[in-house]
């Protein structure tokens, strides 16, 4: 059998298990990159020198020929799950990781700049997800249903990618989330705009009552505006990372940011945390929505709060409750 026919095979019975974004990233590499070098070979032909030293010669990042190294054992794990192949050449495949390029960071100053340059509703998802960190697919994904206003609580529970509804990442990305009053006005100063206002409804719905394309909001309207403002090369998910950052800044407990940030494990040494209580999770994300939401003066027009410095003392008072004490210092910036 080539490796053509087991890579055929896998598509055929392991990938529709997957994430609807991870069956095209699949998909992608192997017409891009593995197909077109191995897929004539027969399988018990490809050996791994012959592998290890085709990664070191793709004009690739050094994470990519990791994912192209995984994927291909994948590839010949599935053959030997159905008895197709005896054994996996790529167990003996070394490819170093490589050191991931820093994640981009904004600070709540550039945050604000770019929040200023978007128009709607492009300006509410992108409030979103610097309060509340969602991941671009589970923004798309929101319907109007999965707000509770009364509790001014969210409840993520499902993810769009080119328009195709599937579950979020993982099952802590189902964990509900507070919503500050503040991030709740915007939210429904946006129902108040929007065509689709039902509880079936998308939050971010096009003209026609469909999902939109996050890669298109991306390249037409966020990184444009990123880089009007001098922020520069921003990404979906760089407002994920600074509001991680943000709630490390503030101090909260790091069980608070494991719940808040919805990752289905910590290292095993936090693991000692118990479940943070609700108050924790509330207050711990209203200091980083007040930090990033403009707030609006008596004379009507809307400011940016300067505190360029925000402490949180985070106490467990018991086992049943922990509580956060935040505490926002207002000094001059330079802004």
């Amino acid at each position: 059998m080539t490796l053509d026919a087991l890579a055929d095979d896998y598509v055929e019975k392991e990938l529709p298990l997957l994430r609807y974004g991870t069956q095209q990233a699949h998909l992608s590499s192997l017409n891009r990159w593995i197909r077109p070098r191995w897929g004539g070979c027969l399988v018990y032909e490809i050996k791994p020198i012959e592998v290890e030293q085709w990664l070191r010669s793709l004009p690739l990042a050094e994470m990519s020929k990791v994912n192209l190294r995984s994927l291909l054992h994948l590839v010949f794990r599935h053959g030997r799950r159905w008895e197709i192949t005896d054994v996996n050449p790529i167990d003996l495949v070394r490819q170093r990781g490589g050191r991931r390029s820093i994640p981009r960071v904004l600070s709540v100053h550039d945050m604000r700049l770019v929040l200023r340059e978007l128009i709607e509703p492009y300006r509410t998802m992108v409030l979103i997800a610097a309060c509340l960190g969602l991941r671009a697919s589970e923004i798309i994904g929101l319907l109007w249903g999965d707000f509770n206003w009364e509790d001014l609580t969210l409840l993520v529970r499902r993810s769009v990618v080119h328009g195709r509804v599937g579950d979020t990442k993982t099952e802590a990305s189902r964990l509900p989330l507070p919503v500050d009053p503040r991030l709740a006005d915007a939210i429904r100063a946006h129902w108040q705009r929007s065509l689709h206002r039902e509880p079936y409804d998308w939050v971010f719905a096009n003209r026609k009552g469909k999902p939109r394309r996050q890669e298109n909001i991306l390249r037409r309207h966020i990184k444009p505006a990123a880089v009007r403002v001098g922020v520069g090369k921003i990404g979906w998910h760089t407002f994920r990372h600074s509001y991680s950052s943000l709630l490390r800044r503030v101090g909260a407990d790091i069980k608070v940011q494991q719940e808040l940030l919805r990752h289905s494990t910590i290292q095993s040494t936090m693991n000692v945390y118990t479940q943070a209580m609700s108050e924790g999770k509330r207050a711990a994300n209203s200091v980083v929505v007040r930090s990033v939401l403009p707030s609006d003066t008596c004379s009507g027009s809307s400011i940016l709060v300067d505190t360029s410095e925000l402490k949180c003392v985070v106490n467990a008072v018991s086992a049943e409750r922990l509580l956060i004490v935040c505490r926002a210092e207002k000094t001059m910036s330079g802004d």
